[in-house]
This record gives structure tokens, sequence and C-alpha cells, in this order.
């Protein structure tokens, strides 16, 4: 253990006075010196005045053991060795004292006690101290633990219902496609059967590479591959391709820009943001998505006029496996995640305010290097 009763003293710069605790926490220990010092010498005062009738000796251990417990091992020894100087002469000067070796015979029986009740003290607060922080590294384990117990019920969720789904979908559609002479199936029935499975098998993909790559981006696997795109004709496909977007209306503006940008992880940035707007939103919400220039490179903006989202879960709504408590359905909560850590990989940013008129509103920043693809002004048709 080390000679103060602090967790961390020993990364404490040199010269620098480490502070106490309870009582005394935040005060010099200059404070807590102070108290012992007036203790003592109080105690010198009654001792001399009491003469030999009575000894104030066993007193001396509520200085020794302030000081001790609030500055430690080291400084309680030092007062045991300040508290037996002063019994020894309040032994020697008081009036009556026998002027022989028993005061100093004292004075050693006395500075062995101070000593044993300084080490024990400073132990006992120590090993206080050591089961406190055992106690905290628990709290932090379990807190672990039960967090990784939340990840692997979202996995679960995310296999028995985001996968399943889809799949179900796929198994019945291949079924019905199986007895379509049975079925007597019209040519249109059979398409809108192989459009439904090319949706879910989308679906199911879609998810599988979220969470492969939130894990190669926990690795650090990931390195963004720039190449000049056009930022407003990725912007309308995305869009137009967009899951879930059918019921809502989409509206792009914005300048028309050649970016260099890896335009796979762009896309999905987008993608992203606009599934969550729809998710988040009733049907016939417009979303509206801006691309504009910023001071180092490209800003797109990705604003929905739904019930927005509460201050409270802005600080961790990217985080993964998190949702908001409108969701239409349910998902596993890596999309917007993904969007941060896609963004951040070009060296950007993504945040979430409130949009003016209410709604949310996502503004992501991608540095990069920009040219015009059209003279300024040109305008972004809206899809």
């Amino acid at each position: 253990m080390g000679e103060t009763s602090e967790a961390g003293a020993a990364a404490r710069p040199a010269g620098r006075p480490h502070s106490t605790e309870g009582f005394f926490d935040g005060k010099s220990p200059r404070v807590v010196y102070a108290l012992g010092l007036t203790f003592t010498v109080f105690l010198l005062i009654l001792d001399f005045v009491s003469g030999a009738r009575i000894s104030f000796a066993l007193f001396y251990l509520m200085p020794l053991g302030l000081v001790t417990w609030n500055l430690g091992r080291r400084a309680g020894i030092g007062t045991a060795l300040i508290c037996t100087v002063t019994t020894l002469i309040a032994d020697i000067v008081r009036p009556g004292a026998v002027h022989d070796l028993v005061p100093y015979w004292n004075a050693l029986g006395r500075f062995a006690v101070f000593i044993a009740f300084a080490v024990l003290l400073a132990t006992l607060k120590e090993t206080l101290v050591a089961q406190g922080q055992r106690v905290e590294r628990e709290h932090e384990v379990s807190s672990g633990l039960r967090e990784m117990n939340e990840v692997k019920d979202t996995l679960l969720h995310a296999v028995s219902h985001d996968l399943k789904g889809p799949l179900a979908g796929i198994i019945g559609a291949m079924s019905t496609i199986r007895r379509g002479n049975e079925l007597q199936l019209t040519g249109d029935e059979v398409e809108s059967l192989y459009q439904m499975i090319e949706q879910s098998g989308r679906k199911m993909n879609r998810l599988i590479d979220d969470m492969l790559d939130l894990e190669r981006l926990d690795r650090g696997q990931v390195q963004p591959e720039r190449e000049p795109t056009d930022v407003g004709e990725m912007v309308r496909r995305v869009a137009r391709e967009a899951p879930g977007m059918d019921t809502h209306p989409v509206r792009i503006d914005g300048e028309q820009l050649l970016a260099n940008i890896d335009p796979a992880k762009v896309e999905r940035i987008v993608e992203n943001l606009l599934v969550n707007a729809g998710r988040h939103t009733p049907g016939g919400t417009p979303v509206h998505v801006s691309v504009r220039t910023s001071d180092d490179g490209i800003m797109l903006v990705i604003e929905d006029e739904g019930p927005g989202v509460p201050e409270e879960l802005k600080s961790t709504l990217f985080d993964p496996f998190r949702q908001g408590p409108t969701a239409a359905g349910r998902g596993v909560g890596i999309g917007l995640s993904l969007v941060r850590s896609f963004a951040e990989l070009h060296g950007g940013s993504a945040d979430i305010e409130d949009r003016d008129g209410g709604g949310a509103r996502f503004v992501v920043m991608l540095p990069c290097e920009v040219k015009p693809l059209e003279p300024a002004g040109a305008r972004l048709r809206a899809v």
C-alpha cells in the first residue's frame, strides 16, 4: 500500500500536496496538520496545568488519528513522534514532575503505542479504500456484463425478427411461385412475388452489411476509398431506392457538386438517414435533403417534419443499438451509429438538431476536395 490513504496517490505530481477526504475533503494538508498541532498544544497545556494528578496521554490519540486518517501512514508516524515528544515535555516540566529515567521510559512506551495506533489506523483506511475501489471495479464489470447482455439480446432480436421476417417472405413467395400453375397466377402476380423476394433479400443483405461494417469499424479495418463523385446525382438515386420511402416525399435541394468522397460510404449515410426519417415519421411526412459546400468540404442536411427527437436522447442517438421511442416497427438500431462512423471516417462529423418548425435535422460534415459541376446557383430538382 502507499504512504497515503488517497487512491491514485502514486500518480500525483511531485511536490504537489495531496488532498484529504471526508470532512476535510478539498482542504490543504496544512489545515489538517495545523488542527492536529493545535490540539496537541492544547493537551500539553492541560497536562501542564493538571500537574501530576491527571495524565492526558491517551487523548493524544485524537490528533494522531485525525492526521493519520486524512493524510496517511507517513504523516501519522511523524505525528506520533510529535505527540511523544509533547507528552515527554509535559512529564518533565509540569509541577511535581520526577526528573529521572521514568518519564523517558514512559515516552518510549507511548511512542510504541502511538506508532502501532497510526499503522493500524492507516492500514484500516487503506483497506477500506481498496475495498471501495474493488466494489467500483465490480460495479463496472457488472455494468459491462449487463451492457453485453443487452447487446446479445439485441442481436438475437435482429436474427429472430429483422432476418427471420424477410426470410419468411422469401420462403412464402417461393412456395407460392412453385404452386403457380395450381393457383393460376398471372404474370403481374408472379412479378410481384419476385419483387418481394428481391426486396426481402436486399433487406437481409443491408442488415448483415450494417452489422459487419460496425464490427470492422470497431477494429479499425475500414478506410475511405475516395473518388470524384456527383453528390447530387447520388443523393437523388439513393432517395429513389431507399426502402420505406415510397410514402414520404423527398425534396432535394442544393448545389451540384463533384466531391472527392467514398461514394459507397456516403450512400449509406444518406440511405440510413432517409430510412431513419421514414421510420420515425407518419406516412406522407416530407423529408428534405440539401447539399451544400462548407469551408473544407460538403455539408449534407436531412430534415423531417416529424415529432423530433427528445432532448434526453440526443447525446446517445448515434450509439450502437439505440432507438428512439417513435420507431415504426422494430429494428436493430445501428444505422445512425454507422452514419457518424462513416462521417468520422472522412474526418467529418454527424450531429442532430431541432428543425425550425418542428422535426429533426441531421447535419453531416464531410471534409473533401470539391469542384462545381455547374455554375454557382444551379439547383437540384426535387424527387
